[in-house]
Order: structure tokens, then C-alpha cells, then sequence
């Protein structure tokens, strides 16, 4: 059963030199239940030293199907490689919500080998696949993303503003954004998986577009492709607070669940934001509704907190 919406409790409490008043609030959210549009490119560098970051894209694109197929969104995913020799095509038919054993065809269709070019043009094999190299592929209401993985930067002849003007202007009313997995600035990263040089163009594209970035060098890429799947799906992981809450008394249930404060498929409080985060599965789906318990505190000493009866 889901908690009951606790009435606030004012206590005034005199002290030396001060007030200090204590609320208990519980705040009410609604998870969007939106019909939306997607077109999704993903980018991918096929050039040596590639195979073993592919793999491990695949393995973490249940998070990102799960975000979609969860949802109302009616999307479409496709895959390219960076390779000039290959212009653009995708490597398979488009992936769509009705694409059997999705997850597992998306996962072939990013492992697109090693043996590319050297030569990699992320920009410009993206802008070729969406404006001639596959006709249809980009829908009128539908958002573009494009995704960039590469362990090089982008080596494509024109400027970035240049990419950024013509792949908007592909998009309907200009609803646009690059998102990338890419080297770190400013010399790059390594690890026990992967190791690049810096994607200076790539992050530079997704500041300019508003899109996600992660490290390519990162243990798992399941956060920035929950992201992605989020925002192309209409649901939101992050619900801001009304009030500064005593983080300790937190107490948060989507439906009748109780969720768990942890970083792995629970929340997490934001104090920059004000805000509760939600992580992996336990991302409330569309429609479901989330309740927010706090303590609000101004001034003066703590009192231990109680948990609302379900």
C-alpha cells in the first residue's frame, strides 16, 4: 500500500537566541506519460583497438532498451560506422519497438568489427547517413540524437559548426543533440578496457547540442545510455524538492514501493539540485506516481526522523 500523505507538523521550539521551526512534508510527482518521437544514430568507431569498447557497449544496452520499450516513444535506432569507405550506411535495418529480440539485435549491430579505416569521420559519415545514405530513415516529428563512440577524436574536413548547422537542419523545427562516449579532456584516459585519445569535437558537439557525455574509458556505459533512453522516452530520473530537506529523513516510494537510498537501481539525494535522483531500474515508468517524505528543518538541532506508515 503507498504512504499516506502526512499532514505538516509545525513544532516551535524556543532556543537561547533562536527559532527554529520543523516540518514533515510529503511532496507528490507524476512520471510523464508522454507519446514522443525519436530518431536515434548511433556512430561507431570500427577502426583497430575498437572491439573489446563494442562488446562492452552491447552488454550495456539493456538499460537503454528497457528506458524505450517502457514508454509510450516511438522510436527508431540505427548504426553506422565511422569508416569514409562505408558513407554512411547502416550496418543493418532500422531497430524499431516491433524489431524481434531487440536487445540482442541492437547488440550485433553495434559490434561492426576493427578493420575500418584509420581515417575517422564521425561528423561526416553521421551528416551522410541522415541526409542521403539512407532515405527515410529521419521522420518529420520525430527528435534526432546522434550517438558518437570513438577512442580518436573526429578527423572530418569541415568545421564542427558546420556538422552541428547541417544535422539540425535535418531535424524537425531543429530538435537536435549529439551525445558522445569518447576520450577525456585533456589528454585523453586508460583503463583496464579501453584507452583514447581525447574526443575534443565530440564534447564540444554534445555542450553545443545539449546532449550526454561519458568517458569511453568508464567500467560500464549503462548511466549514459539510461540517460539517452530516458530523454528520447519522455520520463525524467531526476524531481527537484520544494523545500531543503534533512537528506537523513528522505524516505521515497514510487506506486506502493518502497525505493532504496543506494546508486545501484535505487535514489540518491542531489543537494546541488535539490533534488532526488532516481538510478537504473528503479526509474519510475510512465504514469507511475512518486512520493517524496521529508523532514525540513530551519535552524537548530535534528530529531530523529519517523517512517510513515504505508
Amino acid at each position: 500500500m503507498r504512504p499516506r500523505p502526512l499532514a505538516l507538523l509545525p513544532l516551535l521550539i524556543a532556543c537561547s537566541d533562536y527559532e527554529y521551526a520543523e516540518l514533515t512534508k510529503t511532496e507528490v510527482f507524476q512520471q510523464p506519460d508522454a507519446d514522443v518521437s525519436a530518431d536515434v544514430l548511433f556512430v561507431i568507431d570500427n577502426s583497430a583497438s575498437m572491439a573489446e569498447e563494442q562488446a562492452q557497449l552491447a552488454a550495456n544496452f539493456a538499460v537503454f532498451v528497457e528506458a524505450l520499450q517502457d514508454s509510450n516513444a516511438d522510436f527508431k535506432l540505427g548504426v553506422t560506422t565511422m569508416d569514409p569507405n562505408d558513407g554512411g550506411v547502416l550496418t543493418s535495418e532500422p531497430l524499431t519497438r516491433d524489431t524481434p529480440a531487440l536487445g540482442e539485435a541492437f547488440s550485433a549491430a553495434v559490434q561492426v568489427g576493427d578493420d575500418g579505416d584509420r581515417d575517422e569521420r564521425g561528423l561526416e559519415m553521421a551528416l551522410s547517413a541522415l541526409s542521403g545514405a539512407n532515405p527515410g530513415f529521419v521522420r518529420d516529428g520525430a527528435k534526432l540524437n546522434v550517438v558518437f563512440f570513438s577512442d580518436e577524436d573526429d578527423h572530418s574536413p569541415l568545421s564542427l559548426q558546420d556538422y552541428l548547422d547541417a544535422l539540425a537542419r535535418l531535424a524537425p523545427e531543429r530538435d537536435f543533440s549529439a551525445h558522445a562516449i569518447v576520450g577525456d579532456l585533456p589528454d585523453g584516459c586508460s583503463s583496464g578496457t579501453a584507452a583514447a585519445n581525447a574526443g575534443a569535437r565530440y564534447i564540444e558537439a554534445t555542450e553545443l547540442s545539449g546532449g550526454y557525455l561519458d568517458s569511453i574509458c568508464s567500467e560500464s556505459y549503462a548511466n549514459i545510455l539510461s540517460r539517452i533512453g530516458l530523454e528520447l522516452a519522455g520520463l525524467i530520473d531526476t524531481f527537484s524538492l520544494e523545500r531543503l530537506p534533512d537528506a537523513e529523513t528522505l524516505i521515497v516510494w514510487v506506486d506502493e514501493a518502497k525505493i532504496p537510498n543506494r546508486e545501484v537501481d535505487g535514489w540518491t539525494y542531489s543537494p546541488g539540485d535539490n533534488a532526488v535522483v532516481f538510478h537504473g531500474r528503479a526509474v519510475p515508468r510512465a504514469g507511475m506516481t512518486v512520493y517524496v517524505e521529508y523532514r525540513v528543518l530551519t535552524g537548530g538541532a535534528e530529531a530523529p526522523a519517523e517512517e510513515p506508515a504505508p
